[in-house]
């Protein structure tokens, strides 16, 4: 199967304009889009991959600039100290209400392509958080976070004023949660909260835990990837999709 990649605009509410990439697949895609919210470093290759891949798979994949407010278009960090840094300095930018509204953006053009009945999401780290915190808040159908951090905390903007996982009772699609048990960004302890909250609130949920395996373990080519961890999150997602 062959799919045809593309840079697209969607005017934002706030009288912005969100840029964003698209994976759509050859044939009829699937009746389930996918919104895929990018880690610190913006609209990678590796997150641009994701998406050629979801949409090798079927699925149409929409891919959001989510720093369009304070970044140039089509820009993306390298995975360095100076990138790292960079990429922190737009976190904090990212205000929660924002956030939410490029979600909702995307929602509404995703519905209006055809054949698209519903909308998934994945995020990863820090979209990992921006992913829970939409299905907390919009109707995604189904959620998988790759290790989103802070989401016990008020350390970002995105998390604030109270903490996202405060609004948990507000998901009502399924969320797969994937994290590794040497995650130093997300300790036993928040992981434990995130599964108590999860289970109060009474959402469809499935919560996995990698053993011996570090945050950001996805990425082939970076220190804490772990090929089997990242094999079985895969086939754990495309699981998710397929009930969808």
């Amino acid at each position: 199967m062959t799919i045809t990649p593309e840079t697209i605009t969607i005017p934002v509410a706030d009288g912005t304009t969100l840029p964003a990439y698209l994976a759509r697949p050859a044939g009829r895609a699937a009746p389930v889009a996918v919104i895929v919210a990018h880690e610190l470093f913006a609209v990678n290759p590796d997150i641009r991959g994701v998406a050629d891949a979801l949409a090798l798979a079927g699925y149409l994949a929409l891919v959001p600039e989510f720093y369009h407010r304070h970044a140039e278009p089509g820009r993306w960090l390298e995975r360095t100290d100076a990138g790292r840094r960079e990429g922190f300095a737009l976190l904090h930018q990212l205000r929660r209400n924002e956030a939410l509204a490029d979600v909702d953006t995307c929602l509404s053009w995703l519905g209006a392509q055809p054949d698209i009945q519903q909308t998934a999401m994945i995020g990863f780290s820090a979209g990992g958080h921006l992913a829970y915190l939409a299905a907390c808040q919009l109707p995604i159908s189904h959620t998988a976070v790759l290790y989103g951090g802070w989401l016990t905390t008020t350390d970002i903007p995105m998390s604030q004023p109270t903490p996202t996982l405060d609004l948990t009772p507000g998901i009502s699609g399924r969320l797969l949660y994937l994290v590794g048990q040497d995650d130093t960004l997300i300790d036993r302890g928040q992981r434990g909260q995130i599964r108590a909250a999860l289970e109060q609130a009474d959402v469809e949920h499935e919560m996995v835990t990698y053993p011996d395996v570090a945050h950001a373990f996805f990425w082939p080519g970076t220190p804490a990837f772990n090929q089997k961890a990242r094999d079985d999150a895969r086939t754990r997602i495309l699981g998710l999709l397929a009930d969808a």
